[in-house]
């Protein structure tokens, strides 16, 4: 078995649908975050990429590598 440091679109889609399904509407659980029903309905059908606040209500933990700097050649 391989291990793997990130979660598939699937895996990420059915995590947030568990958490849809604990509130009596999808509406409902845009207004739990703060956002329109439209915009977590484009989501989760696809649409759009999930924004961190519904990963973050849906108990996933979003991390981005750092910022990396270098010098430029003298320009």
């Amino acid at each position: 078995m391989t291990r793997r440091n990130t979660l598939t679109d699937g895996e990420r889609l059915g995590f947030v649908r568990r958490w849809l399904d604990t509130f009596q509407s999808e509406a409902a659980a845009a207004r739990s975050i703060g956002m329109k029903r439209q915009q977590l309905n484009e989501m989760t059908n696809g649409e759009k990429p999930f924004s961190d606040r519904v990963l973050n209500a849906a108990g996933i933990k979003v991390v981005r590598p750092p910022a990396e700097y270098y010098l430029m050649d003298e320009i």
